[in-house]
């Protein structure tokens, strides 16, 4: 149920949408990383919700800050346990 969900959101989110939330939490993320994880969200959304999301997280390690790497990781690993375990 949840991956329908997150899949039909998918289709809507904007950048302006990360980073709006991102500030509601405190936290710094620029335009540009934001885009990044946007990008990655949809193209990935199935294996981060269900496969090895290794190989992607390493790829972002290298397209994003360092800081903001560390909060999404965070932040993924989170809402996993959350909602879908």
């Amino acid at each position: 149920m949840y991956e329908y969900l997150i899949k039909e959101y998918l289709k809507k989110i904007t950048v302006d949408d990360i980073l709006n939330y991102a500030k509601k939490n405190n936290l710094e993320i620029s335009n540009s990383d934001a885009s990044i994880l946007l990008i990655y969200a949809k193209k990935h959304y199935e294996t981060l919700l269900n496969g090895d999301p290794t190989n992607i997280f390493k790829e972002l390690k290298q397209k994003i800050k360092p800081e903001t790497y560390k909060e999404v990781y965070k932040l993924y690993i989170e809402y996993k346990l959350k909602y879908l375990s």
